[in-house]
């Protein structure tokens, strides 16, 4: 497997307002985290000579925001994908980098997903769903129409096979909900989660009731990678590429006939020996959260957590601020906003930083953290950084 031996470096973050209804368009909403970004890196537009996006056909483009940056890139590139499509595409400037293609590359993720396109507001047209889920008119006209619907059948399997309860899900949702009450920008923050007020919240598509779902949000997120020799110039304390597996993809020919697999196995079967290290050597984890089932799925499948003690291990508050592995603690996309996982990145990195030092935000001692991608259960990627 190729060494990255931490020669290349997250240097920059950013984001723009989070909100319900930016009132602007994605292309402003990118050029405020990008400049972001770029002013967390000390960088200037000039210093940037790559810029690459994802989106579910609802932003702007690439050349579009270097455009309007005052950037002349060597290289642009716009991707259609949602989950892992992060840990791509910095996979993808590692290689453009490695490649000598180019030296610093910005990449950026930014929606109107709440007054706009919405995942689950009914934007999705039949031809869409079609192409996304391959034997999609087996499924569609009987109901399974959206990813809670997809994603719920999993879920319910695999609790039957576990021993999950409602209760652990709503463990997941307890603690990244109280993560939030401590971030101020968290669209959740203000708003705590009781167990007992979850556990009496009505289902929308089983198992998941509404603290299960991500949230809709209005924002942008901005990350800029560049090598670990030209991170040295950089403002910002740099947080560097210990591991990567891009993404792993489980065959969709199985999709259907096997429920026990998800492609979330396949990296963390990798993913640790890429970077050299064990799970239990990890402080802090961002764990794609779409839904609540979903973490616990991939504790699983990164071996945080043995399956037969998923529930237990949530249960005891092991994502909480003093748990075994703190975990996305600036709340998440169940809590914070939702970006299709950008978000979570900008944390991570941030708590690698120390950035919260001093405050009930910093897990102490963190030297290296998780970051996983979920494109589905046929698609995940991972991130091992380290300060």
């Amino acid at each position: 497997m190729w060494d990255l031996s931490s020669k290349y470096a997250i240097v920059g973050v950013g984001e723009s307002e989070r909100s319900k209804n930016s009132g602007t368009t994605p292309l402003h909403l990118a050029l405020h985290a990008s400049r972001n970004a770029l002013a967390d890196a000390g960088l200037e537009a000039k210093n940037i000579d790559a810029v690459m996006s994802y989106s579910e056909h609802d932003s702007c483009t690439s050349h579009q925001v270097a455009t309007y940056l005052g950037v002349r890139p060597r290289y642009v590139k716009d991707i259609v994908g949602g989950g892992s499509s992060t840990e791509l595409l910095i996979g993808d400037a590692i290689a453009l980098i490695e490649a000598g293609q180019a030296s610093t590359v910005l990449i950026f993720r930014a929606m109107n997903g709440r007054s706009g396109i919405r995942m689950g507001g009914g934007n999705w047209s039949t031809d869409l769903l079609q192409n996304a889920i391959d034997g999609g008119s087996f499924i569609i006209p009987y109901g399974m129409a959206s990813p809670s619907q997809w994603f719920g059948m999993f879920a319910t399997r695999h609790m039957h096979e576990t021993g999950l309860t409602q209760e652990h899900l709503g463990h997941v949702c307890v603690s990244f909900y109280e993560h939030a009450q401590r971030n101020p920008k968290a669209m959740l923050h203000g708003k705590p989660l009781t167990m007992e007020h979850y556990l009496q919240t009505a289902h929308l598509s089983y198992p998941f009731t509404k603290h299960d779902f991500c949230l809709e949000t209005d924002e942008a997120n901005a990350i800029i990678v560049t090598s670990a020799e030209r991170a040295k110039d950089c403002k910002s304390r740099p947080v560097y590429i210990k591991g990567l597996v891009a993404r792993e993809m489980h065959p969709r020919s199985h999709y259907w006939a096997d429920l026990t697999q998800v492609a979330a196995d396949y990296v963390g079967e990798r993913i640790y020996e890429s970077a050299g290290i064990q799970p239990e050597d990890l402080h802090v984890a961002s764990i794609y959260d779409c839904y609540s089932w979903v973490v616990l799925r991939q504790l699983e499948a990164y071996k945080i957590a043995p399956r037969e003690g998923l529930g237990e291990f949530v249960a005891q508050g092991n994502l909480k601020m003093g748990g075994k592995l703190p975990s996305n603690t600036a709340g998440g996309m169940l809590s914070e906003g939702y970006t299709h996982g950008m978000n979570n990145v900008l944390e991570i990195t941030r708590q690698l930083r120390h950035e919260y030092k001093g405050t009930d935000r910093q897990v102490e001692g963190c030297e290296l953290g998780l970051c996983t991608g979920w494109l589905g259960p046929d698609g995940a990627g991972a991130l091992i950084l380290s300060n």
